[in-house]
């Protein structure tokens, strides 16, 4: 008996460790950290829509919001794809141009790479601002909420 109870503290000890680390699964969505990098092409993209998510406060004290930015990319097709990312640390507007990293296999996948355009790819996003002009909608290829 007096064996049991020495085990008996390494034994519970063991079982919360494995209690603590079954419960650590990473269900959310991926993140960039999960991917390697070389799987990604940097392309021009243009924020259509930011949203601010009240996070600690109130309007009458302090007040601290998350932004999350909603984006369209692949502007040179005329299938646009719409990307989002929570909580970012980016000073953008809506209409501002700026690049995504795009997964190479799965066109679905897209991060805020967070750099101003250069000169070329600027000239994609005018064009695809002209296009939308155009065609008389805000975004091309972006349904209106």
């Amino acid at each position: 008996m007096k064996n049991l109870s020495k085990h008996a503290p390494i034994s519970f000890s063991i079982w919360v460790l494995l209690l603590v680390f079954s419960g650590c699964k990473n269900d959310g969505p991926p993140k960039y950290e999960d991917f390697d990098e070389n799987d990604f092409d940097q392309v021009p993209a243009v924020v259509i829509k930011i949203t601010r998510t009240p996070i600690v406060g109130n309007s009458s004290h302090f007040r601290w919001d998350e932004i999350n930015v909603y984006y369209a990319y692949n502007l040179k097709s005329d299938s646009i794809l719409i990307g989002k990312e929570l909580d970012v640390d980016l000073a953008l507007k809506e209409g501002d141009g700026f690049y995504v990293l795009v997964h190479k296999k799965d066109k679905d996948i897209s991060f805020i790479a967070g750099h101003r355009l250069l000169p070329n790819d600027q000239k994609i996003l005018e064009s695809y601002l002209r296009k939308s002009k155009e065609k008389g909608v805000k975004y091309f290829g972006v349904e209106e909420e």
